[in-house]
């Protein structure tokens, strides 16, 4: 028998057939993986220039006071709003027979939790404003608790886009969605709304961001079944969500520890240098999760194509993601002060310090990729409690010396935790710590040598470092990001004994580009 769902997804030019069951994704699936990482990765990058010219610009009309406050809550709200996108997202993805009435239960569990949830963090607004000691936090946390809400709504839409590899069209929400709230926000700054601008950018978001979802997925969740079992389901996304939250609290005890030992304006000078620093590498992360875990799913079957398809991705990811790694903390200083201005220099110093650590920090995250496509959420919850004791630890000593030790921390903690969390989430499909560092030693060498030799050049030679010292900002990035890039590709060469990987990296953008 036909459902109306059915009916609305023809006229969408999609079966909801189509969207649940994920068996015909294997006919051309390495075509639909490079497409979808092609959109997904250009759509990200447009993003981060977005938000990468939104904070430029409400950097110089706020103040870092009005960052350090909505931060505060942010920290907090985040966490509450990704409980059903991280989790459910997943489960949808990685789950081979998905009926209808599952996914319509599934929709009006996670609507009836988030809102819940919505209410829950109006009630806790007294107790932010009472840990931070800012009486403004109240309002701010009950304004911001929209933004938990509009997010739910959209979890499965966008899981069901991932699902079926559409990637392009959730990436043209996203990206969508980053033009509005971040011109709405730019908008009211103008306008003197001060903090009320970022608000309204944080809510705003998941907002438009669900409006394009339920436009681009045409899936209706109608009344829900009666007697459909979606334990399993939730139960995966539960676990999920649990190593979500550890992992959110690994990544943002620092804020919450920086904001409550040094105040609002040392946060929002480590909060905007965070975000500068992870906005390109998380949008790569999230780029390229749904299509990495959606493709090693459905390679499950077949050990040997699931780990050449992980050795490829971890090899891309590190090509870029070392050297993107120096090449922030060499000019890290140079960039704050030109994207923000003078006033943001301590910002500038704590951007350098967490430099080394984004391109650890990418690659880290593909543990997530094995864990979920394997199907071992509890594998993963249980890494999650590790990992939140290492970060425990490594924000305490940074603590000691400050907002930049807590930077430093951050950075040196990714590296010491990336082969064993690679290895321990590999270790069902034959990947382990040799199969990893096999891939990955000769690229971050290549970027070590590289940062090394750009030292050398650029500090230590007289009267070459002299004259590099007295240009302007503006001029040594544009100096750094010409001579760097060449240094790697030298020594890649050399470490490589030829252009493989080169050749490798152009042949995958020359082939998305083409799709």
């Amino acid at each position: 028998m036909r459902s109306d769902n059915d009916d609305d997804a023809r006229k969408a030019g999609t079966r909801s057939g189509d969207l649940l069951d994920a068996g015909h994704l294997r006919e051309g699936l390495k075509k639909k993986a490079l497409v979808g990482a092609g959109f997904s990765v250009f759509a990200q990058t447009f993003n981060y220039g977005v938000q990468t010219v939104g904070t430029i610009i409400l950097a110089r009309i706020l103040s870092p006071e009005d960052f350090g406050l909505v931060s505060m809550v942010a920290t907090f709200s985040i966490l509450v709003q990704n409980f059903g996108l991280n989790g459910f997202t997943e489960a949808i993805i990685q789950k081979r027979d998905l009926t209808d009435d599952q996914m319509r239960k599934l929709f009006w569990v996670n609507a009836l939790i988030m809102i819940g949830l919505t209410v829950f963090f109006v009630a806790i607004s007294p107790a932010i404003a009472w840990f931070f000691g800012e009486a403004q936090l109240k309002s701010i946390s009950a304004g911001m608790a929209l933004s938990i809400i509009f997010s739910g709504l959209g979890t499965c839409h966008l899981a069901l886009l991932s699902r079926n590899m559409k990637f392009n069209l959730s990436a043209i929400a996203q990206v969508l969605a980053a033009v509005i709230s971040t011109g709405l926000s730019i908008a009211m700054a103008v306008g003197g709304f001060g903090f009320w601008s970022l608000v309204a950018r944080r809510v705003s978001l998941p907002l438009v961001t669900t409006l394009f979802a339920w436009l681009f997925c045409r899936w209706k969740p109608g009344a829900p079944a009666k007697g459909t079992s979606i334990r399993s389901i939730l139960t995966f996304g539960y676990k999920t969500y649990g190593n979500y939250l550890l992992g959110y609290l690994r990544n943002n005890l620092d804020k919450i520890f920086v904001g409550r030992a040094f105040g609002k304006t040392p946060l929002g000078h480590y909060d905007r240098a965070s975000q500068l620093s992870s906005v390109l590498p998380n949008q790569l992360t999230v780029a390229l999760s749904g299509v990495g875990i959606a493709t090693l799913s459905r390679l499950v079957d077949d050990p040997p194509k699931y780990r050449t398809y992980f050795s490829k991705a971890l090899s891309v990811l590190a090509f870029i993601g070392f050297p993107g790694s120096a090449l922030f903390t060499i000019l890290g200083k140079d960039i704050i002060i030109i994207l923000l201005g003078d006033r943001w220099s301590i910002a500038g110093s704590i951007f350098a310090a967490l430099g080394p650590g984004i391109g650890a920090f990418v690659i880290y995250n593909t543990n997530v990729w094995l864990h979920i496509s394997l199907g071992r959420a509890d594998r993963l919850l249980k890494w999650g409690f590790i990992v939140l004791g290492v970060s425990l630890g490594a924000y305490f000593i940074g603590l000691q010396f400050g907002p930049y030790g807590v930077a430093i921390a951050y950075s040196v903690m990714f590296y010491v935790l990336l082969i064993p969390a690679l290895s321990y989430a590999g270790r069902p499909a034959g990947i382990g710590a040799r199969f990893c560092v096999g891939i990955l030693w000769r690229y971050w060498a290549a970027a070590t040598v590289s940062s090394l030799l750009f030292w050398a050049v650029f500090d230590k030679i007289q009267p070459l470092a002299v004259f590099y010292g007295g240009l302007s900002p503006l001029v040594r990035i544009a100096i750094g990001t010409a001579a760097y890039p060449a240094f790697y590709l030298a020594a890649v060469i050399a470490l490589f004994g030829g252009l493989k990987p080169i050749l490798m990296f152009r042949g995958l953008i020359r082939d998305m580009l083409a799709r």
